[in-house]
């Protein structure tokens, strides 16, 4: 089976408007080396790359940007808790979903199938993922609920309710909602709208520079 790397891009470029956030188009300065291809049959892992050569002042948040460096930092030392714990720092700042596809591949590495599934999702539905990586992804997600046997555990409402908690909290709504179809509450409604008000208000204050 041909192995894809996937490009995990740790630097992030704002773009107007508050849109989700793009891939740098520079080359790494410094590109990570190639993991061993997987055995057959296997599908390959995301791997921690380097951060993308910064775009202009004006597209790249510096402080997340170096957050980034930092957390790339310490993945490569496989101090994994902490780039994790570095990568949320960067998220509460710009919301890059590209955060979050990144701690899912942290949970991954550190096999936490639970979380590394909730956080690939997360960095899928908020367009975190390149797209040549997408594939791949959902790829490996498929071996991940095969390795953890969470399919019909995510069947069950009082996880439905967990994970649209937790997804709310990240401000991905419209992926919460999804998750709550059916059974969504009169808390989690109001939860959803607030959610929705929030990020709306996160939209327009980022026009507005």
């Amino acid at each position: 089976m041909k192995r894809l790397a996937l490009s995990v891009l740790f630097a992030a470029s704002l773009v107007s408007g508050g849109a989700s956030a793009q891939p740098a188009p520079a080359k790494p300065a410094a590109p990570a080396a190639a993991a061993p291809a997987p055995a057959a049959g296997q599908v390959a892992r995301p791997a921690v790359g380097q951060p993308a050569a910064a775009r202009p002042p004006n597209a790249v948040n510096p402080v997340t940007n170096e957050l980034a460096k930092r957390a790339i930092e310490s993945a490569q030392k496989e101090n994994y808790e902490e780039a994790l714990n570095l990568f949320r720092e960067a998220y509460r700042i710009d919301r890059n979903p590209r955060w979050l596809y990144n701690m899912g591949v942290l949970y991954d590495r550190l096999g936490n199938c639970d979380d590394a599934a909730f956080f690939y999702r997360a960095g899928m539905f908020g367009k975190g993922v390149l797209p040549q990586d997408a594939e791949l992804v959902e790829n490996r997600l498929a071996v991940l609920q095969d390795e953890c046997k969470f399919k019909e555990r995510h069947k069950l409402i009082s996880d439905r309710h967990e994970r649209a908690g937790r997804y709310i909290g990240l401000k991905l709504c419209a992926l919460a909602e999804d998750i709550l179809t059916g059974i969504v509450t009169p808390t989690e409604r109001q939860q959803l709208d607030a959610c929705k008000a929030d990020v709306a208000r996160m939209q327009s204050a980022a026009g507005a520079k």
